[in-house]
């Protein structure tokens, strides 16, 4: 949840300064090339909320819940994170290496989170091998 949270923030932050951001007389938002890396990853993020919200309910210990849920969750709401943060990167330049600049802590949180409670690889793994 913490991933999809931070995947989001990351998506809004880019959002609103392509938005503001002027390149040639236009607002860098309004070059395609700039719209296609946002949209994938907002469709990252929103693929990933249906399968955090399985794993809530595996969490809560709902019957239907399915042992794969957790690491499919995990392993989506990762992928969904690191592209929402490379693509954040890839709109704010350099500024979004600085200190000062929220993108590069929320660009850290969500390098350590997906590292954290098994790798995206390991997540798959788990998937797969479950029964």
């Amino acid at each position: 949840a913490q991933l999809l949270g931070l995947g989001r923030a990351l998506l809004d932050s880019s959002v609103e300064y392509v938005r503001h951001r002027k390149q040639f007389g236009r607002p860098v938002g309004s070059f395609q090339a700039v719209k296609h890396q946002l949209a994938d990853a907002a469709v990252g993020l929103e693929f990933a909320q249906p399968l955090l919200h399985g794993a809530a309910l595996a969490v809560r210990g709902d019957a239907a819940a399915d042992p794969r849920d957790l690491p499919a969750a995990k392993a989506a709401c990762s992928q969904a994170a690191l592209t929402a943060a490379r693509t954040a990167l890839q709109v704010h330049g350099a500024i979004g290496y600085t200190d000062e600049y929220d993108v590069s802590l929320l660009l850290r949180k969500a390098r350590a989170l997906a590292q954290a409670w098994g790798t995206t690889r390991t997540c798959h793994e788990a998937v797969l091998a479950a029964p």
